[in-house]
């Protein structure tokens, strides 16, 4: 799980992040919370890549640090769900996979 720090202003800079990090291999799903300006990416890949392809698209990445009290609570969390963070939701493109 790689979590970064990015600004976006639009639904068109979100699509041109999203579809640049689904590029990359290993990468299997991207969530993005325009909110707070966090990009989380789900899957086997080198936070120097997903970061390298923020970068690609025109906007800025920082590594995400959340405050303590989250953090605590974030451990608390990963340990019931190893897998996948806590009110993490997928969105996979219809493009993204094929049917089996």
């Amino acid at each position: 799980v790689v979590e970064l720090k990015v600004r976006l202003h639009c639904k068109a800079c979100e699509k041109a992040v999203r579809k640049s990090l689904l590029k990359i291999n290993g990468v299997k799903c991207v969530e993005i919370d325009m909110i707070s300006s966090k990009i989380t990416v789900l899957g086997y890949v080198d936070s120097k890549a997903v970061v390298k392809a923020i970068h690609k698209t025109g906007r800025k990445a920082e590594t995400w640090r959340p405050s303590s009290s989250a953090a605590a609570a974030r451990k608390r969390d990963e340990y019931f769900s190893p897998r996948l963070p806590k009110g993490f939701s997928c969105i996979i493109p219809r493009w993204g996979y094929q049917k089996v």
